[in-house]
């Protein structure tokens, strides 16, 4: 395993497919960064020469990735959502926010923005509550 900028990059591995497993990192952005340090698409990570190593690692280090990706997105998504824009308010809610369908799948939409605390719905465990006997207090009417 190849430790680079904070992430361990698979050695078995081309170096196109390697590169992707560092976050801001694509198939597109990968293949770019190989033809621009002019290594071949199926050369795999173990066999890199130390030079092309550094190039590698002084190319992505010009570029905005991992750790500082995700705090500009974060930066992005708190200024929407302080601004009242639609798209913040989505975002806040952990609604989909590019316009999906929301009348069947909102739930799964809610997962994977993970505000979704698991199991029933709240209204479910409000309404059981609500008419259970131990929360009235006596006997069911």
């Amino acid at each position: 395993m190849l430790y680079l900028l904070g992430v361990n990059l698979p050695d078995q591995k081309t170096v196109p497919i390697a590169l992707t497993h560092i976050y801001g990192v694509g198939p597109t952005t990968a293949s770019q960064i190989c033809h621009k340090l002019a290594i071949h698409p199926r050369c795999r990570l173990k066999d890199l020469p130390e030079e092309k190593v550094t190039r590698l690692s002084q190319l992505l280090n010009t570029m905005t990735i991992d750790a500082e990706l995700r705090r500009e997105k974060r930066t992005r998504i708190a200024g929407m959502i302080q601004m009242g824009s639609y798209r913040g308010d989505r975002h806040q809610r952990g609604y989909p926010v590019n316009g999906q369908r929301t009348h069947t799948n909102r739930r799964t939409a809610k997962k994977l923005n993970r505000t979704w605390v698991g199991g029933q719905s709240g209204f479910c465990t409000r309404y059981r509550q609500l008419r259970s006997p131990s929360a009235s207090g006596g006997t069911r009417r």
